[in-house]
């Protein structure tokens, strides 16, 4: 019964586009959200919570794939990756080169989806479906630089700096970018290397013209 329940879900996503940006979209809200409380202390159940966003955001393609198979396979293959990598890393004494790795398929994974919605919102759809993918594509930006920000830390430590504090975490990141994405810029993170305050201030420069573009293309329509 609840492999049917599922099944029947799973192609209800698949078929409808507006149930695929819906679900999406929570996906999102709720990673940004919880992903600060929950990924506080690194633990096992934060590696589970990792997994279910990356299955819900996979599970969410359904029809949003529909005329790109390439794009459906890439972020197939890349969710997987991230969600194997993620259960593997919770092993003590692992390589730190799996951590790079698994953030290097996450960053790719959120790119791949803001491909298919770029795609999806310039085709021939509902508004109310554009607008969908639009939000969803705003939110994909915010968690794509987070990871952006945490590979330059990687590279360069000591790019940011919170308090005087160096910072380490992913959550620590999502919540600058969000800042950054937003323009509020509360100044309690900083960037210091040139290649940090560069990727902000591309995300300052995003994060203005992207409501702009896209106002602008509904109103036009």
């Amino acid at each position: 019964m609840l492999r049917r329940s599922f099944i029947n879900f799973s192609q209800r996503v698949s078929r409808n586009p507006y149930v695929s940006l819906g679900l999406l979209l929570i996906t999102l809200i709720c990673s940004i959200v919880f992903s600060p409380i929950v990924m506080e202390h690194q633990s096992i159940g934060a590696t589970i919570f990792s997994c279910l966003m990356i299955a819900s955001l996979v599970l969410s393609l359904g029809s949003l794939t529909e005329y790109s198979p390439k794009t459906r396979l890439w972020l197939q293959i890349t969710g997987t990756t991230i969600v194997i990598l993620r259960g593997i890393v919770e092993f003590p004494n692992q390589p730190h080169w799996l951590h790079f790795f698994a953030l290097i398929a996450s960053m790719l994974f959120h790119l791949g989806m803001m491909l298919m919605l770029i795609r999806h919102l310039f085709s021939v759809k509902p508004q109310a479906e554009k607008l969908l993918a639009a939000i969803n594509f705003y939110l994909l930006t915010g968690i794509t630089f987070s990871y952006l920000y945490l590979l330059v830390n990687l590279f360069t430590p000591g790019a940011f700096d919170l308090a005087s504090q160096g910072i380490s975490s992913w959550p620590d990141y999502l919540y600058f970018s969000f800042v950054t994405l937003t323009t509020l810029g509360y100044g309690d993170i900083l960037p210091l290397s040139p290649l940090a305050q560069s990727l902000v201030s591309l995300e300052a420069i995003v994060g203005v013209l992207s409501p702009t573009v896209m106002i602008a293309r509904f109103v036009g329509k």
